[in-house]
């Protein structure tokens, strides 16, 4: 079990060392996006005829994905949790060592594995979310076939991911009080 611990917590380290990356890729582009827009607005052949708050949107969407962190954490305030979240390469983080795993409840193994991989379940549901806000902004511009309200579920889903040792103790104390 260590193998496979140590394992996903590689893998959510190498997550939270692209998810910057990332941001700042998208601020970049949504910044381009955002002054080429205002400068086509200009122009007779304006390509957001009908549509012109999308490059006033990309203009926002830049400073979240460069403040991406904040806005996770502006979201966690608002789930309810006090979780700051820090969008930054986690270089220090160690897996941690499995040692009983098996709790007196079924609850408390579930908490206890869940604890195990919590690294990697932060930086997927911050991947979750960063990909939510991408999609969305395709959806806005156009280019997607989704749907506003999916790119809500998803990036609600990420959230609850950044706080899955929370919903988990606050889950196994639901169905051990109700057992």
């Amino acid at each position: 079990m260590q193998g496979l611990v140590d394992f996903a917590g590689e893998i959510g380290n190498a997550m939270a060392i692209l998810l910057p990356t990332f941001c700042y890729l998208m601020a970049l582009a949504s910044f381009l996006f955002a002054a080429w827009g205002f400068w086509m607005m200009a122009h007779p052949g304006n390509p957001f005829h009908g549509r012109p708050w999308i490059p006033f949107v990309s203009l926002v969407l830049c400073g979240a994905f460069a403040s991406f962190d904040k806005v996770l954490t502006m979201a966690n305030a608002s789930a309810g949790t006090s979780l700051q979240v820090s969008v930054g390469a986690l270089t220090s983080y160690v897996a941690p060592t499995v040692g009983t795993v098996i709790g007196t409840a079924p609850g408390d193994t579930v908490v206890n594995v869940v604890t195990l991989f919590q690294a990697f379940f932060q930086s997927f549901g911050a991947m979750a979310c960063f990909f939510a806000v991408v999609a969305w902004r395709s959806v806005i511009n156009g280019r997607s076939n989704r749907s506003q309200g999916g790119c809500l579920v998803q990036f609600t889903f990420g959230i609850m991911l950044v706080n899955i040792l929370t919903i988990t103790t606050w889950l196994a104390g639901v169905f051990q009080a109700t057992a």
